[in-house]
């Protein structure tokens, strides 16, 4: 079951239907020149490299807005008896 809709057993029994007979279709794409293949892994090389090297910035990023969030709050706080 998927969290952002909800199937019945007859939906499911159909939709396993129909998964099973696209898996059974031929692939129009026979054997796969090697050097597209190449090209692929480099691509997915690269793509992968980009993630693990960004993951620790997106991991961080809520931080930094709740920090700059609460050195405002802080601020204005600190402003309010001049601002009287």
């Amino acid at each position: 079951m998927t969290s952002w809709f909800d199937l019945n057993e007859d939906d499911e029994r159909a939709v396993a239907a129909f998964m099973t007979r696209v898996a059974a279709l031929p692939s129009a794409m026979g054997a796969a020149d090697p050097m597209q293949v190449w090209w692929k892994a480099q691509l997915l090389r690269r793509w992968d490299a980009e993630r693990r090297v960004h993951a620790p910035l997106d991991a961080i990023q809520p931080l930094e807005i709740a920090a700059g969030l609460g050195t405002a709050a802080f601020l204005l706080y600190l402003s309010l008896p001049y601002l009287r």
